[in-house]
């Protein structure tokens, strides 16, 4: 089996797509649906790429992007949003993020940013 990849999504649509995409990967892929579930599994486990779905109605959108970034500063965050502002997404990538999409992301570009993530996480 492929490298891990852990995915936090709650959108269900979301969840198909970057499944089917992941799928397609030679990733071995972990789905959460909450983000303390998500917090706990990034404690007890290491997984070298995150993907992370915010969520729409949050006002706290940054502040799991940084507590993430804090208990694991060198994972590999990938950072998907349904909001269009430019100043969430600078927010975002002042964290460290390591790919940021505003939602539909195109498959060849989260194909591309797990694949790169994967290969700097590795190498």
């Amino acid at each position: 089996m492929g490298k891990k990849v852990l995915v936090s999504c709650r959108d269900e649509s979301c969840l198909a797509y970057l499944t089917s995409i992941l799928n397609g990967m030679d990733v071995q892929n972990k789905i959460l649906l909450d983000d303390r579930d998500l917090l706990l599994e990034i404690l007890e486990r290491d997984y070298p790429v995150v993907i992370y779905d915010l969520k729409d109605d949050c006002v706290n959108n940054i502040k799991m992007v940084k507590i993430i970034k804090k208990i694991r500063p060198k994972i590999a965050l990938i950072v998907l949003s349904g909001d269009l502002s430019e100043e969430l997404g600078g927010k975002v990538l002042q964290e460290g993020v390591a790919y940021y999409g505003v939602k539909p992301v195109h498959a060849e570009a989260l194909v591309n940013a797990v694949t790169n993530a994967l290969n700097l996480q590795y190498s």
